[in-house]
Order: structure tokens, then C-alpha cells, then sequence
């Protein structure tokens, strides 16, 4: 019982805790409405700080190559992400850009046609900090396929070997259209603080719980 109990209250702080940084997250987001000049040579040294704010950057897309990440869904209609490579000015490290969801076409044999611009490019973006997808069951993605590559996820690893390039920590998510018929819909928080915090008192009910019911059934059979 002390098993069930300790893990119940555990997965209780855990929410709780978790919205606590969402209502941060969405407080910096509202609080910073225009977006913040990006100086890569300084920012990227504090990643963290990236997060939660909406940042400009300058500079320019590898035109030679892009990816699409798979089974992407958007306002009822299958897809995909358009994954690219963007290196702002003054800086050396290369980001990692999502720009955004482009409709499949009527065969998953035909891939969409994508062409990056070649000129300076000035970008509105949010980083995603830390792990840059979810848990996953899918293959680790061929380093020498031919573009453009369908991903099942993103991982910077990934990114560095295939690219031989240095390429940032920090996942970034184009806030505004960049390409035509490339739509960016980036949600940095999907579930909100009050469904964490509903989670967290569920938690502890069932702490309580677990504590209470074999209790009364424990004195009812002494009675008894």
C-alpha cells in the first residue's frame, strides 16, 4: 500500500509542478508580443532563455536539402513538416527550423515540391528546449537516403551526422509564413495548466484513497 500511496502523491507534485511551468511559459509568451532581435552568438550560449519568448532571425536556408516529418495532421488534412537548416548571420552553429505543415498529395509515392529561397531571410521563430521529441518506436533515419528524406521524428543527432555540420541545441518553430503554402501552427503549450492541476488532485485523491478504504475495511472487519 505505501507503494501505491508514495507513487500517487509523486505523480501529484510531478503535475503540479508541470503546471506551474506551463502558467510560466504562457506568462512569457503573453508578456513578450514582438518579437526579440536573435544574436546567435549570445544566445544559443543559454538556451533556456530561448524558450517561451518570440524571436527575429536573419540569415539564410541550406537550399541543397530539406525533410519532411511524417504523418503530420492539420485542420483535418494529412501532411507533412517541412524540416530545414537556417544559419543566421554572425553566427557558426546552423539551426534547425520547422517551417510549418504543406498537404499531402494524392499519392504518398509523390512528395510535395519545396523550394527554399537563396536570399538573406528574416525568420519569426520559438524554440522548443531539451528533448526534441517524444517517446518513439520508430527506426533511427538512414544517413545516406536521397532528399527529401521522410522522418518519423527529429533528433539533433540525427541532424549533426547527416549534415556533418554544427548545429544548435535549440529546436526552432517558424511563427509566420516563410514559403508559400507552408503554414506554421507551432503550440508551445497543447495541455494547459488547469488540466495538470485537475490531473495533480486526482493524484492525491487516489493517495487518499489508498490510505482511507483499506483503513475502514480494516476497522469494519475488527468490529465485525
Amino acid at each position: 500500500m505505501s507503494v501505491v500511496v508514495c507513487t500517487c502523491l509523486a505523480l501529484s507534485v510531478w503535475q503540479w509542478q508541470r503546471a506551474a511551468q506551463k502558467a510560466h511559459l504562457i506568462e512569457k509568451r503573453q508578456s513578450d508580443q514582438s518579437p526579440l532581435e536573435f544574436n546567435a552568438l549570445a544566445d544559443l550560449q543559454n538556451p533556456s532563455a530561448l524558450e517561451g519568448k518570440l524571436f527575429r532571425v536573419r540569415g539564410y536556408f541550406d537550399t541543397s536539402r530539406f525533410w519532411l516529418l511524417d504523418n503530420q495532421i492539420l485542420n483535418g488534412a494529412p501532411g507533412y513538416d517541412v524540416v530545414t537548416l537556417f544559419r543566421p548571420v554572425y553566427g557558426e552553429s546552423w539551426l534547425v527550423v520547422n517551417l510549418g505543415f504543406i498537404p499531402a498529395t494524392h499519392s504518398r509515392a509523390v512528395l510535395p515540391e519545396i523550394t527554399l529561397p537563396s536570399e538573406l531571410q528574416t525568420v519569426d521563430v520559438e524554440f522548443k528546449i531539451g528533448k526534441w521529441s517524444g517517446f518513439t518506436l520508430a527506426a533511427q533515419p538512414d544517413l545516406n537516403v536521397t532528399q527529401p528524406e521522410l522522418l518519423q521524428y527529429l533528433d539533433r543527432a540525427f541532424f549533426v551526422a547527416q549534415t556533418r555540420r554544427p548545429v544548435a541545441p535549440a529546436l526552432a518553430y517558424a511563427s509566420r509564413p516563410v514559403v508559400s503554402n507552408i503554414q506554421p501552427h507551432y503550440e508551445a503549450v497543447v495541455m494547459g495548466p488547469e488540466k495538470h492541476r485537475a490531473y495533480a488532485l486526482q493524484w492525491l485523491l487516489l493517495a487518499v484513497a489508498a490510505v482511507v478504504v483499506p483503513y475502514f475495511a480494516y476497522k469494519r472487519k475488527n468490529d465485525e
